[in-house]
């Protein structure tokens, strides 16, 4: 990754680094590392497992919470035989078994921000109960609920349903032609009456049972009706059009197919096979377990992508559906083309063509599947999205737009660009905002029993406590390395220890790789160190000395030192290559120590171009050998090649010389030094540094040359477009690559924590958020 000292930064590469002074002490600790977080079977931990096993079983059990709404809908269809018989009378007995104490119905267990949902779920179960002229005692006390709670109705901090103005007006109209007697303030019914004469102007076939009468339910069932026979999806929805309709037999098969799997309740939506399981992977990798259950998800998304390549109706008529199977496919190396969301790239086509009422969620979901174009061209439908999204909900946000606290946090969070955030810390505010009874809200507020349940939270937890206990011991045992080497006499404050550290976790978060994080950390430590060498600290006598004492590894002794601060940091050096060579070699079955040295030599001579030829001597690059130079200078080569070495894979030297790594490595190294260039050039033009900026201002291939807005602005197109490269090169299955995923993904995650650094700032040189997320990831409990 990168490392920023004095004028410059340096690249913090990724993985693995050793940790202590011998190679026994270090296959200790690993298989203590692995006996406690890879969770196996100790006394202790038969909870943690239990948890486990059940969470994978949860992948069995698609299915959502019973919706009293839903449920009343269908328990008002007639019967095809008589009008005055209902056809679903099992309904009824549902509704009377399940009020709820204070005579409400909804989502059992409720939330105080569902005052609304609970409302408009007991005006419909008390329809259904008036209509059928049974639950008398029930009716009752559904009345003195809605007069208790019904203020509720025009409160702007609960959560409203969808189409709630729409749908509960026209059921307290549907209340009066069944001369139920609602104990609501009249001025509410006229404000809500208001509300939905101008809500009703819009396209509103999915709140159909709001529209009632008014509603052509023959042509909304031409246009709308899916092969499952349903509409919407929406049980309440299909139950409306045979109270209005009455004549479609494929609404009532779609019904009838609901009781097959719920004796006598309805969910708020059906199918839910799709849902659950988009839902379920998305969870497990906001919460950070998903590496406990690769199989399951990999599974699971295997099922998603058959159905994606078969235009499934579950997935691409639901937009929710749509825009996540993409990005769960997409992130998962699956090949989606954007084409499929080409019917929502356009704002005004969006709102006026979907028939369906639009929730935050759907341009929420379309937002964050719209981040992830990987091609100038192909993904020009993905661009187009991302603009009016994060237009449409900045407008949104800036005017209080939202319909509730929870939606607005939710639209926040999503506005910020996916790579350029902490995974682990976003890990930890996930579980920390989880809630085993959270709920979802269409028409109706509902939970998903394999998602919203005490095992993942208990689960979460514990793991989360577990990889804190390893990173606190991992740290303590690299604390101990800078002591013994005395890394403070060769200028390297100790805040760098907790900050590499960091870095390293962003990069090899897994707990297996215990190894890889400790001497990744020490690798970018002595990175620093060298590059402030090199940046002015040493002489140009002392950096040549350095590179000879490199080029004659084995004989360094005969070369001699030329000062004593060469000497300290060359047996320093020396040490910790030697090190890392040594369980290289291990784990590749063959020694790879050349190749290390050689591309610790690549930088050092690439810093002294920058030094000599560059700085001293007054000499501009080209911008192509600027780059080229400076990329590597930050460890684009150096740090992730030497990564792979420690993944537990064996990698063979002409894969590491292949053109795909070339191209990673490329990409990445410009990303890297194009970010740190924005953030820094201010500085380094005071300090009469290089900087891409100053390049580009005096090298323009016009005859005038640019300024300093236009550089920036042409530094951010080259940027974003090997950022875009660069995730397409791990993304994407070139045919007869033979690098494994786990190696293509150290790219990745170095450029996503290079983000995170010098996306506000300089966060390597002066902390702040990388402050509070060392605390939030090394050390502060997760009390939930």
């Amino acid at each position: 990754m990168i490392i920023g000292c004095r004028s410059k930064i340096i690249i913090i590469s990724h993985h693995k680094l050793g940790n202590g002074k011998t190679i026994s002490s270090n296959a200790i600790f690993q298989r203590s590392c692995r006996a406690r977080c890879s969770h196996s079977t100790t006394s202790s931990m038969n909870g943690f497992e239990d948890a486990r096993d059940r969470i994978r079983e949860s992948f069995g059990k698609l299915e959502l919470s019973p919706s009293s709404y839903d449920t009343a809908w269908v328990a008002m269809v007639p019967s095809k035989h008589s009008l005055n018989e209902p056809c679903f009378p099992q309904c009824l007995d549902w509704i009377i078994e399940n009020q709820r104490e204070d005579g409400s119905w909804g989502l059992n267990p409720s939330h105080p921000l569902l005052l609304k949902d609970s409302l408009s779920s007991t005006l419909a179960c008390l329809l259904a109960l008036t209509k059928w002229r049974v639950g008398d005692e029930q009716i009752k006390r559904g009345l003195g609920f809605i007069e208790t709670y019904g203020c509720a109705v025009d409160n702007k901090d609960q959560i409203s349903p969808l189409g709630f103005e729409v749908i509960f007006s026209s059921m307290i109209k549907f209340a009066e032609k069944l001369n139920l007697n609602l104990p609501l303030n009249l001025h509410l019914v006229n404000l809500v009456k208001c509300k939905r004469d101008s809500t009703i102007k819009r396209n509103v076939e999915y709140m159909g049972e709001g529209v009632g009468e008014l509603c052509d339910w023959k042509e909304i069932i031409k246009l709308h009706q899916r092969q499952n026979g349903s509409l919407f999806d929406s049980p309440a929805t299909t139950a409306a059009a045979l109270i209005y309709h009455q004549h479609d037999q494929k609404c009532y098969q779609y019904l009838n197919s609901i009781f097959q799997q719920h004796k006598n309740w309805v969910p708020t939506m059906y199918p839910t096979k799709v849902h659950s399981l988009l839902c379920l992977v998305d969870t497990l990798q906001n919460l950070g377990v998903h590496r406990h259950f690769k199989s399951e998800i990999k599974k699971a998304l295997d099922e998603i992508y058959r159905l994606w390549q078969q235009k499934n109706e579950e997935i691409f008529s639901n937009i929710t559906h749509c825009a996540m199977a993409f990005r769960l496919l997409r992130m998962s190396n699956y090949d989606v083309s954007s084409d499929e969301l080409a019917e929502f790239m356009d704002e005004e086509h969006f709102f006026t063509t979907s028939g369906k009422y639009t929730s935050h969620v759907e341009i929420l979901e379309l937002h964050k599947a719209s981040q992830l174009a990987i091609d100038q061209e192909k993904d020009d439908i993905l661009d187009k999205i991302n603009n009016w999204t994060r237009t449409f909900m900045e407008q949104k946000l800036l005017n209080n737009g939202f319909i509730d606290r929870m939606s607005k946090k939710e639209v926040e969070l999503a506005l910020r660009k996916f790579y350029t955030t902490y995974d682990r810390a976003e890990n930890r505010r996930y579980i920390k905002s989880y809630e085993e009874n959270n709920f979802k809200i269409l028409k109706a507020a509902y939970r998903s029993p394999n998602i919203n349940n005490k095992d993942l939270l208990i689960f979460s937890i514990h793991d989360f406590d577990l990889c804190q206990t390893q990173h606190r011991e991992e740290l303590q045992q690299l604390k101990r390395w800078f002591e013994d080497c005395r890394l403070d006499q060769l200028g390297l404050s100790e805040q760098f220890i907790s900050t590499t550290y960091l870095i390293g976790i962003a990069v090899v978060s897994e707990p297996e790789f215990s190894n890889a994080r400790l001497m990744y950390a020490k690798y970018v430590m002595l990175l620093t160190i060298v590059d402030d060498l090199f940046d002015g600290f040493a002489s140009k006598d002392e950096l040549l000395n350095i590179i000879q004492l490199v080029e004659r590894w084995d004989d360094y002794a005969s070369v001699g030192y030329n000062s004593e601060r060469v000497k300290v940091f060359f047996s320093v050096f020396y040490k910790s290559i030697e090190e890392l060579a040594t369980i290289a070699e291990i784990k590749q079955g063959r020694s790879v120590k050349n190749h290390l040295i050689n591309l610790w030599l690549e930088v050092m001579k690439c810093m002294l171009i920058e030094r000599i030829e560059w700085w001293t001597s007054k000499t501009i690059p080209s911008i192509e050998e600027y780059l080229y130079v400076t990329s590597i200078t930050f460890g684009s080569r150096l740090i992730p090649l030497t990564t792979q070495y420690f993944l537990g894979i064996k990698i063979s030297k002409d894969l590491l010389e292949s053109d795909e790594i070339y191209g990673l490595c490329n990409c990445t190294g410009i990303v890297m030094r194009l970010l740190n260039d924005l953030q820094t050039y201010k500085r380094e033009q005071g300090e009469s540094s290089m900087n891409l900026v100053t390049i580009l201002m005096t090298q323009s291939p016009r005859r005038t040359n640019i300024c300093e807005e236009e550089a920036i602005m042409k530094i951010k197109e080259i940027l974003e477009m090997n950022r875009r490269e660069l995730l397409k090169m791990v993304l994407v299955q070139k045919k007869g690559s033979q690098l494994p995923q786990l190696c293509k993904e150290i790219f990745w995650r170095t450029s996503k924590m290079v983000y995170f650094t010098y996306s506000h700032g300089d966060e390597y040189r002066f902390p702040e958020e990388m402050k509070n997320h060392i605390d939030e990831v090394i050390y502060k409990p997760l009390n939930h």
